[in-house]
Protein backbone atom coordinates (compact mmCIF):
# COMPACT_ATOMS: atom_id res chain seq x y z
CA UNK A 1 0.00 0.00 0.00
CA UNK A 2 1.53 3.18 -1.03
CA UNK A 3 0.80 6.42 0.51
CA UNK A 4 1.01 9.43 -0.87
CA UNK A 5 1.89 13.03 0.82
CA UNK A 6 0.88 16.08 -0.40
CA UNK A 7 3.21 18.43 -1.63
CA UNK A 8 2.86 22.16 -0.65
CA UNK A 9 4.56 24.70 -2.40
CA UNK A 10 5.56 27.69 -0.24
CA UNK A 11 6.12 30.48 -2.82
CA UNK A 12 7.79 33.43 -0.43
CA UNK A 13 7.22 36.71 -2.00
CA UNK A 14 9.50 39.48 -1.18
CA UNK A 15 8.22 43.17 -1.51
CA UNK A 16 9.66 45.44 -4.02
CA UNK A 17 10.32 48.92 -2.15
CA UNK A 18 11.14 52.09 -4.29
CA UNK A 19 13.62 54.15 -3.20
CA UNK A 20 15.44 57.34 -3.99
CA UNK A 21 18.61 58.39 -2.25
CA UNK A 22 20.96 61.14 -3.74
CA UNK A 23 24.22 60.94 -2.19
CA UNK A 24 27.14 63.48 -2.13
CA UNK A 25 30.18 63.15 -2.87
CA UNK A 26 31.20 66.05 -0.40
CA UNK A 27 28.51 67.82 1.47
CA UNK A 28 31.05 70.40 2.37
CA UNK A 29 33.86 72.35 0.09
CA UNK A 30 36.92 74.15 1.96
CA UNK A 31 38.17 76.52 -0.61
CA UNK A 32 41.60 78.79 0.05
CA UNK A 33 41.37 81.81 -1.97
CA UNK A 34 44.19 84.20 -3.32
CA UNK A 35 44.44 87.93 -3.29
CA UNK A 36 43.34 87.80 -7.27
CA UNK A 37 40.01 85.94 -6.96
CA UNK A 38 36.86 87.69 -6.94
CA UNK A 39 34.44 84.98 -6.68
CA UNK A 40 34.48 81.20 -6.15
CA UNK A 41 32.51 78.43 -7.89
CA UNK A 42 32.34 75.19 -5.57
CA UNK A 43 30.97 71.68 -7.51
CA UNK A 44 28.76 69.22 -5.65
CA UNK A 45 28.91 65.84 -7.03
CA UNK A 46 26.60 63.65 -6.19
CA UNK A 47 24.76 60.63 -7.52
CA UNK A 48 21.10 58.94 -7.27
CA UNK A 49 22.03 55.50 -5.51
CA UNK A 50 18.46 54.57 -5.04
CA UNK A 51 15.87 53.06 -7.70
CA UNK A 52 13.42 55.44 -8.39
CA UNK A 53 14.01 59.02 -9.93
CA UNK A 54 14.49 62.08 -7.82
CA UNK A 55 13.54 65.61 -8.52
CA UNK A 56 15.45 68.55 -7.15
CA UNK A 57 12.56 70.97 -6.66
CA UNK A 58 14.31 74.24 -5.50
CA UNK A 59 18.02 75.29 -4.17
CA UNK A 60 18.54 78.19 -2.05
CA UNK A 61 21.19 79.68 -0.79
CA UNK A 62 21.76 81.83 2.87
CA UNK A 63 23.48 84.68 0.78
CA UNK A 64 22.75 86.90 -2.31
CA UNK A 65 25.95 86.69 -2.50
CA UNK A 66 25.53 83.15 -3.79
CA UNK A 67 23.98 81.74 -6.48
CA UNK A 68 23.57 77.95 -6.69
CA UNK A 69 21.79 76.10 -9.62
CA UNK A 70 21.20 72.50 -9.92
CA UNK A 71 22.54 70.88 -13.57
CA UNK A 72 19.05 69.51 -13.88
CA UNK A 73 15.99 68.55 -12.11
CA UNK A 74 15.19 64.90 -12.71
CA UNK A 75 17.70 62.32 -12.24
CA UNK A 76 17.22 59.04 -12.69
CA UNK A 77 18.83 55.79 -10.75
CA UNK A 78 22.76 55.76 -10.93
CA UNK A 79 22.57 59.08 -13.08
CA UNK A 80 24.81 61.67 -11.41
CA UNK A 81 24.73 65.36 -11.33
CA UNK A 82 25.97 68.54 -9.57
CA UNK A 83 24.89 71.28 -7.78
CA UNK A 84 27.36 74.66 -8.60
CA UNK A 85 27.79 77.16 -6.37
CA UNK A 86 29.47 80.82 -6.82
CA UNK A 87 30.37 82.64 -3.85
CA UNK A 88 31.26 86.08 -5.48
CA UNK A 89 33.63 88.19 -3.05
CA UNK A 90 32.71 91.63 -3.06
CA UNK A 91 34.61 93.31 -0.32
CA UNK A 92 34.22 90.20 2.36
CA UNK A 93 37.72 89.05 3.79
CA UNK A 94 38.57 85.95 6.35
CA UNK A 95 36.51 82.93 6.98
CA UNK A 96 32.73 83.15 4.97
CA UNK A 97 30.41 80.27 5.68
CA UNK A 98 27.52 79.56 2.93
CA UNK A 99 25.18 77.32 3.44
CA UNK A 100 23.17 75.59 0.34
CA UNK A 101 19.63 74.06 0.77
CA UNK A 102 18.41 71.56 -1.26
CA UNK A 103 14.84 70.61 -1.64
CA UNK A 104 14.06 67.24 -3.13
CA UNK A 105 11.05 64.49 -3.32
CA UNK A 106 12.62 62.05 -2.08
CA UNK A 107 11.24 60.73 0.96
CA UNK A 108 13.73 60.34 3.33
CA UNK A 109 16.20 63.34 3.71
CA UNK A 110 14.17 65.54 1.20
CA UNK A 111 16.25 68.84 2.37
CA UNK A 112 20.04 68.22 2.24
CA UNK A 113 22.14 71.25 3.54
CA UNK A 114 25.77 71.87 1.81
CA UNK A 115 28.21 73.79 3.17
CA UNK A 116 30.51 76.26 1.21
CA UNK A 117 34.18 77.99 3.50
CA UNK A 118 36.31 80.08 1.64
CA UNK A 119 39.29 82.00 3.06
CA UNK A 120 39.83 85.47 1.76
CA UNK A 121 43.05 86.84 2.57
CA UNK A 122 43.02 90.32 2.91
CA UNK A 123 45.28 92.80 1.27
CA UNK A 124 45.82 95.38 4.15
CA UNK A 125 45.39 95.34 8.02
CA UNK A 126 44.14 98.58 9.70
CA UNK A 127 44.39 98.58 13.71
CA UNK A 128 42.40 100.86 14.90
CA UNK A 129 39.62 101.19 11.93
CA UNK A 130 38.09 103.58 14.39
CA UNK A 131 39.69 106.73 16.30
CA UNK A 132 37.64 108.43 18.69
CA UNK A 133 37.50 111.88 21.33
CA UNK A 134 35.93 112.58 24.30
CA UNK A 135 34.94 116.05 24.50
CA UNK A 136 34.77 115.60 27.99
CA UNK A 137 37.60 114.27 29.28
CA UNK A 138 40.21 115.33 25.57
CA UNK A 139 40.52 118.96 26.57
CA UNK A 140 42.70 118.98 23.13
CA UNK A 141 42.11 117.04 19.96
CA UNK A 142 45.51 115.95 19.42
CA UNK A 143 45.98 113.72 16.61
CA UNK A 144 45.84 110.38 16.37
CA UNK A 145 47.31 107.41 14.34
CA UNK A 146 45.91 104.21 12.45
CA UNK A 147 48.32 102.13 11.31
CA UNK A 148 48.17 99.85 7.80
CA UNK A 149 49.76 97.38 6.91
CA UNK A 150 50.33 95.38 3.57
CA UNK A 151 50.36 91.58 3.18
CA UNK A 152 51.31 91.68 -0.06
CA UNK A 153 54.94 90.64 -1.31
CA UNK A 154 55.00 93.83 -3.81
CA UNK A 155 54.98 97.18 -2.78
CA UNK A 156 51.59 99.15 -2.48
CA UNK A 157 51.15 102.67 -2.20
CA UNK A 158 48.74 105.05 -1.18
CA UNK A 159 47.06 107.10 -3.75
CA UNK A 160 44.59 109.04 -2.13
CA UNK A 161 42.66 109.82 0.89
CA UNK A 162 39.19 111.32 0.37
CA UNK A 163 37.24 112.06 4.19
CA UNK A 164 33.61 113.06 4.43
CA UNK A 165 33.78 116.00 6.35
CA UNK A 166 35.47 119.25 6.99
CA UNK A 167 35.85 118.59 10.49
CA UNK A 168 38.85 116.00 10.26
CA UNK A 169 42.07 116.71 8.70
CA UNK A 170 44.27 113.79 7.73
CA UNK A 171 47.88 113.52 7.35
CA UNK A 172 49.52 110.07 5.79
CA UNK A 173 52.60 109.28 6.89
CA UNK A 174 55.24 105.99 5.51
CA UNK A 175 56.69 103.97 8.09
CA UNK A 176 58.14 101.50 5.92
CA UNK A 177 58.29 101.73 1.98
CA UNK A 178 55.44 100.39 0.10
CA UNK A 179 54.36 98.52 2.93
CA UNK A 180 53.57 100.02 6.36
CA UNK A 181 51.79 103.98 6.60
CA UNK A 182 50.06 105.52 9.50
CA UNK A 183 47.12 107.69 8.77
CA UNK A 184 46.91 110.59 11.62
CA UNK A 185 43.94 112.15 12.03
CA UNK A 186 42.84 115.35 13.75
CA UNK A 187 39.75 117.25 14.32
CA UNK A 188 40.07 120.51 13.64
CA UNK A 189 36.88 123.57 14.05
CA UNK A 190 35.02 121.37 16.48
CA UNK A 191 31.95 123.77 17.49
CA UNK A 192 32.32 123.74 21.00
CA UNK A 193 28.02 124.69 21.14
CA UNK A 194 26.81 121.45 19.30
CA UNK A 195 26.31 118.88 21.22
CA UNK A 196 25.26 115.17 19.63
CA UNK A 197 27.89 112.89 18.25
CA UNK A 198 30.24 114.40 15.37
CA UNK A 199 31.53 111.47 12.22
CA UNK A 200 34.14 111.21 9.67
CA UNK A 201 34.55 109.06 7.36
CA UNK A 202 38.22 108.28 5.62
CA UNK A 203 38.43 106.17 2.23
CA UNK A 204 41.81 105.27 1.60
CA UNK A 205 42.97 104.16 -2.20
CA UNK A 206 45.93 102.20 -3.17
CA UNK A 207 47.24 101.22 -6.13
CA UNK A 208 46.32 97.41 -5.64
CA UNK A 209 45.00 96.09 -8.97
CA UNK A 210 41.42 95.28 -7.76
CA UNK A 211 40.06 98.14 -6.42
CA UNK A 212 37.32 96.51 -3.67
CA UNK A 213 40.15 94.81 -2.12
CA UNK A 214 42.48 97.67 -1.97
CA UNK A 215 40.66 100.56 -0.54
CA UNK A 216 40.13 100.94 2.90
CA UNK A 217 37.54 102.84 5.36
CA UNK A 218 38.51 104.51 8.94
CA UNK A 219 35.98 106.06 10.85
CA UNK A 220 36.82 109.41 13.38
CA UNK A 221 33.97 110.36 16.22
CA UNK A 222 33.86 112.91 18.64
CA UNK A 223 31.60 112.16 21.68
Amino acid sequence: MKIFFPTLIVSLTVPFFASAKLEFENSRIVHEANLDETEYTAIFAFTNRGNKAVTVKEVHSSCGCTTALPSKRVFEPGESGEISATFDYGQREGKQIKSIRVETDQEEESRIVLTLEVNIPSVMEVSPSVVMWNRSVDSEFKAKEVIIESHLDEPIEITEVIGSSDLFIQEVKVIEEGKKFALAVTPQNIPTDKKGILRGTFVIKTNFANPSKGTLKIYAIVR
